[in-house]
């Protein structure tokens, strides 16, 4: 039997079709480079941390499903944030909580507010500056907030977990926010932020 020895294996009738390339190869380094932004749009639209998470995920199972590693998205976010405004929309049909419903006209304006990159990006630069803030204060004045902003808490259930009365919470609850709009503003001013 001749065999060519500087014959193209491709060209050769028996070789093995090019195989597409892994779905999650392609996938997880854009939803992951994404998902940051994708959440801080969906947050927008669901005020409540749990309501935008259950959205994040129904949003992530729909964008794995629908992703399609030949003809990938050109804009992966763009891509994601409709998908995400459908779930946002699905959602608000599914769960009628309050009587004073935000209009359909309201939901796509913020939406489109939101999705404005340099919006997106100045949202990004003021997480991050209130991160770093959060991070400079004291072990105490963090315990305060984290016990005042868990889901469900109010100042009374604050008061009691931290042994201080209401007005003592009130107080502090004001300087901290005032505290922490002062750094957050010296940090963005820094970095050229508006």
């Amino acid at each position: 039997m001749d065999t060519d020895i500087g014959a193209d294996p491709a060209a050769s009738p028996t070789a093995p079709a090019a195989r597409p390339p892994d779905k999650s190869v392609l996938f997880l380094p854009l939803f992951l480079r994404n998902e940051r932004p994708l959440y801080a749009y969906i947050y927008t639209l669901l005020p409540r941390r749990a309501d935008a998470d259950d959205v994040l995920q129904e949003t992530s199972l729909v964008l794995w499903d629908k992703f399609d590693v030949a003809c990938p998205p050109t804009d992966f976010l763009a891509w994601a944030r409709k998908v995400a405004y459908h779930k946002v929309l699905d959602f608000h049909k599914k769960t009628r909580r309050s009587q004073a419903r935000l209009s359909q006209l309201f939901l796509d304006k913020v939406a489109a507010a939101a999705a404005e990159p340099t919006l997106a990006a100045q949202l990004e630069a003021r997480r991050e500056a209130l991160n770093a803030c959060v991070e400079k204060l004291t072990p105490q004045s963090r315990e305060l907030l984290t016990h005042r902003f868990a889901e469900g808490a109010t100042t009374q259930s604050t008061s009691e977990q931290v042994g201080r009365s209401v007005d003592a919470v009130y107080k502090a609850l004001a300087k901290l926010r005032q505290s922490l709009f002062e750094c957050a503003q010296t940090l963005l001013a820094r970095e050229g932020c508006p």
